[in-house]
């Protein structure tokens, strides 16, 4: 065959109709097809939120649970009072939005019963911080709204110490 000559068959390919798909559905996209990606993107949707919340409650969780620590250690200090605690723990979530330090859930307990103002610490004292803070704080407000449906809930954390005791053991 020579180069320069056309082969009208291979044109001829370009010019017949389209074939139509051979279990006999058109090409087009009907009503289905919509209603099919419209459920895979709405499920894709709330699989995001519920991520993005996931994550912003795990982000919370832990600044309470180090905000905790931290106002336990303060509570075995010396000189501690309630209110040194409870600004050891303000200290720790300052970076946190302004909402969310009026709304958290403040407990010093000494050996299971409430402090309040000074307190005196014995060996084998147990100390305990206890945090609560509804998880719609925590959130951006364009979550909240995506989250429409979950219902809000509590972070709870609590940080326990206990006072060593400073007496040698007896020898034996």
């Amino acid at each position: 065959m020579d180069a320069s000559q056309v082969s009208y068959d291979v044109l001829a390919h370009f010019d017949r109709p389209a074939v139509r798909d051979t279990t006999g559905r058109s090409a087009t996209r009907g009503v289905g097809w919509v209603l099919h990606w419209f459920a895979a993107l709405v499920t894709l949707f709330v699989a995001m939120t519920v991520l993005a919340r996931f994550g912003y409650c795990l982000a919370a969780e832990l600044a309470l649970v180090r905000a905790a620590r931290a106002g336990v250690l303060e509570a075995t200090l010396p000189r501690a009072t309630y209110q040194s605690v409870v600004q050891s723990v303000e200290r720790r979530l300052a970076g946190y939005p302004p909402r969310a330090a009026d709304r958290l859930r403040f407990s010093l307990l000494q050996n299971g019963a409430p402090v309040r103002g000074i307190f005196q610490l014995r060996e084998g004292d147990r100390l305990c911080v206890a945090l609560a803070l509804p998880t719609d704080e925590v959130l951006p407000a364009w979550l909240r709204a995506a989250c429409f449906w979950l219902a809000d809930s509590q972070l709870n954390v609590r940080a326990e110490r206990q006072i060593p005791e400073r007496r040698l053991p007896a020898a034996g």
